[in-house]
């Protein structure tokens, strides 16, 4: 049975943080999960469905808050903020990227980022039909043990990327709000840090059979001090020590 729950602070507090650790380094068993990941989506005709997502944070709640995510048209980008649940009755929220929970019989998923209908797009929310594939995502995590260092997001394209783009965050703790800014690939300098978070799959044509390709569709990049913009406006690293 899939369930399927909010979000709540602890839920974030035993997240590493992006500035703080070495969470956007991927080991070579990091990789070797998500390669069986990769192959399992495309295999269960789910790679346009899930993308794999590593679990990190710039920001947490506080007690009833939620993580949800806005499009915005001009400049092209999505802004995520913390907002009272309250605001949202009912089913007006959807959940967009999840974390398992393995406290639950079943299948249990938690809602860690949402967005209203409107952005949803033409996405379905997720639904009972998706228990069996993530059913099988979650059973991959937990034979790597991987449980808490990777989530799964549902794969929307409310800003139209096209192949040659990519999502780069940063955050703003002034403003208690991550932002995803549309960027052409080839525009990012090569001397930028950009640690991958989300991965999406597809089936090409190798040399001599069918390989599953991984794709980087969202990174964060490193701002001087971090990747929090907020302590570029301020003049401060993540430590609130001067940046030089």
């Amino acid at each position: 049975m899939l369930t399927v729950r909010d979000h709540g602070v602890e839920d974030y507090i035993g997240l590493r943080d992006m500035d703080a650790t070495d969470v956007g380094h991927l080991t070579g068993d990091d990789r070797a999960c998500l390669e069986e990941l990769g192959q399992y989506l495309v295999d269960s005709d789910a790679g346009e469905r899930f993308a794999m997502w590593l679990l990190h944070k710039h920001l947490e709640p506080a007690p009833g808050e939620v993580f949800v995510e806005r499009t915005i048209a001009q400049p092209r980008r999505t802004e995520t903020t913390l907002i009272d649940r309250s605001e949202f009755p009912g089913d007006s929220l959807y959940a967009t990227a999840f974390r398992f929970d393995e406290t639950v019989a079943g299948v249990g998923v938690i809602g860690m980022e949402f967005s209203e209908p409107a952005d949803l797009g033409c996405t379905s929310p997720l639904n009972a039909h998706d228990e069996a594939v993530l059913a099988g995502i979650v059973e991959r995590l937990q034979a790597h043990d991987k449980t808490e260092r990777f989530g799964v997001k549902l794969i929307r394209n409310p800003l139209g990327l096209s192949e040659r783009e990519l999502l780069l965050e940063t955050c703003d703790s002034t403003e208690r709000a991550l932002y995803c800014d549309v960027s052409d690939r080839g525009s990012i300098p090569a001397d930028a840090t950009v640690i991958e978070t989300t991965w999406k799959y597809r089936l090409v044509q190798g040399q001599t059979k069918p390989i599953v390709m991984q794709d980087c569709t969202a990174g964060c990049v490193s701002v001087p001090g971090g990747h929090d913009v907020g302590h570029a406006h301020s003049g401060t690293d993540n430590d609130d020590n001067p940046l030089p």
